[in-house]
């Protein structure tokens, strides 16, 4: 017989706490963009066709820290214009609306500040960003725009420890990810936040405009359904995101880059391009 009175341990029993929602993400990105508002202004700056390179630079000019960032990457070897980049507006010249855009974004979700971040964001995201520019024209995209794809492509892992960074701390050193590299952490993060950081990156990309390409190809590179529908974008962040892992955790377990890119990038190509890209993430200070 059922009295509908609850026993201690039912009553007792907690309930399932739930994981936070991309929009509640979205949200925390909206709140620390408030405490950038210079960098919050050049990405919608940068979204608009009637803004120029000098008004451009003057609003840049009051977040010292993004400034900084975009002469070092301006004077970087990167662009081959080592210590002849003097002023903001030729660094906007030189570095490009896109990827100023890319830079401004970083900052205003928080992502500039070093010690939120693990100590291979940063190397992974410039090796990330170098190599799909190095791999850009195998799959006749624009190199500065894939460039800028593979520097936000780790946003979404950047925000998800914004939001809970012991969390995910835990999640880092569990020893399922520890020793099964990126497809483990995945796998991980579907399991206990319900979506993947590349699904984040792609959400906040779209919530800021950015070209749908990038949000495409950042809700395509880890699909766990199948690599039919892929797109050209996809396949070059997939194989700079196989590239950028070799780079920083050489230990880690690989993919074969000859599927990741369907044919365009053998192995023994991908080889010879990683001398340059460690060069160029080694003598990276941006």
């Amino acid at each position: 017989m059922t009295t509908g009175v609850q026993t201690t341990d039912e009553a007792a029993a907690p309930e399932e706490e739930a994981g936070p929602s991309i929009g509640d993400l979205l949200e925390l990105v909206d709140q620390l963009a408030a405490r950038r508002p210079v960098a919050a202004r050049v990405v919608a700056m940068t979204d608009d066709d009637s803004v120029g390179s000098k008004e451009l630079a003057g609003t840049l000019t009051a977040d010292v820290a993004l400034t900084t960032r975009v002469m070092k990457l301006a004077n970087s070897a990167y662009f081959g214009l080592g210590g002849r980049v003097r002023t903001v507006t030729f660094a906007v010249t030189v570095v490009g609306f896109s990827t100023i855009r890319a830079m401004a974004a970083t900052a205003a979700a928080g992502l500039d500040t070093d010690d939120v971040l693990p100590a291979d964001f940063w190397p992974r995201s410039k090796a990330t960003a170098v190599a799909c520019s190095s791999l850009a024209p195998l799959f006749g995209v624009p190199a500065p725009d894939a460039f800028c794809l593979g520097l936000l492509s780790g946003l979404g892992q950047a925000i998800l420890i914004q939001h809970d960074r012991d969390g995910y701390q835990v999640l880092l050193e569990r020893e399922d990810v520890a020793a099964g590299g990126r497809r483990a952490l995945l796998l991980a993060e579907q399991e206990v936040h319900g979506f993947r950081h590349t699904q984040v990156s792609a959400a906040a990309l779209s919530a800021w405009r950015f070209p749908r390409e990038f949000t495409d190809a950042l809700d395509l590179v880890d699909d766990p359904s199948g690599r039919s529908s892929t797109t050209p974008w996809s396949r070059c962040l997939a194989t700079s995101i196989e590239a950028a892992g070799r780079l920083v955790c050489p230990d880690a377990p690989t993919v074969d880059v000859l599927g990741l890119s369907e044919g365009s990038v053998t192995e023994d190509r991908l080889a010879a391009m990683m001398p340059k890209l460690h060069e160029a993430v080694t003598a990276s200070d941006w």
